[in-house]
């Protein structure tokens, strides 16, 4: 028997208005209705409320309705793997969190995706000297390119508090006169710098700078 005409002979098997079993689903009597004419069906939850009210098991109350038995079985599938998929995003998003705790600051790649990390602004003295391909002094007359070794090491001072961290960057000779450094940087990884002058470094850096170790003697 379809569903449709299982739901209408036993309610009114049930001496059950339409009303009557909307309320005990929780639904209007315009849905049971939708469901008696086979306009609509009723979801799996609502299938098996039909047979406890009915007090059928579900296997006598869909009893003759294959298609409907294919779509209760179709959709536990998909409810399985939506359960699965669900509790797979709930452990990688717990595993994020964990990752980015635990490594926050230790890793260039990590610190720039890291939701739970803030940009800072922080200023730091730059060495006097650098080198090129790998350790190696500028040459001027080589032949060959010579690119410049990154900065190792460079402390940066993030606020007027004494708060720095400690970077590995990219930048250059710096041009004469602007031996400073304004560097933005989300923990290790650090989105850009700006040679400055020292003038333009406010008063209350430039005088922990003078204090703190920074790289070389400060200019």
């Amino acid at each position: 028997m379809e569903i449709n005409k299982a739901i209408k002979e036993n309610r009114m098997t049930k001496k059950l208005t339409q009303k009557e079993l909307g309320e005990l689903l929780s639904v209007s009597d315009k849905t049971i209705s939708s469901w008696e004419t086979g306009r609509t069906y009723p979801d799996i939850s609502m299938t098996i409320k039909l047979a406890e009210i009915f007090d059928l098991s579900l296997d006598t109350f869909l009893k003759g309705d294959d298609e409907m038995v294919k779509k209760i079985d179709k959709d536990l599938r998909f409810k399985n793997i939506y359960k699965y998929l669900l509790i797979m995003s709930g452990l990688s998003v717990v595993g994020l969190f964990i990752l980015f705790s635990v490594y926050q600051n230790k890793n260039q790649m990590i610190d720039r995706i890291n939701p739970l990390m803030e940009t800072q602004i922080g200023y730091a003295t730059l060495p006097r000297e650098i080198t090129y391909n790998n350790g190696k002094t500028y040459e001027e007359n080589s032949e060959k390119p010579q690119y410049p070794d990154p900065y190792k090491d460079i402390i940066v001072l993030d606020t007027p508090f004494g708060d720095t961290t400690t970077l590995t960057f990219y930048g250059g000779k710096a041009p004469e006169g602007r031996n400073y450094a304004i560097v933005k940087h989300k923990g290790q990884y650090v989105e850009k710098i700006a040679f400055i002058k020292k003038e333009t470094i406010p008063e209350i850096y430039q005088q922990f700078m003078v204090s703190k170790d920074f790289v070389g003697t400060p200019y």
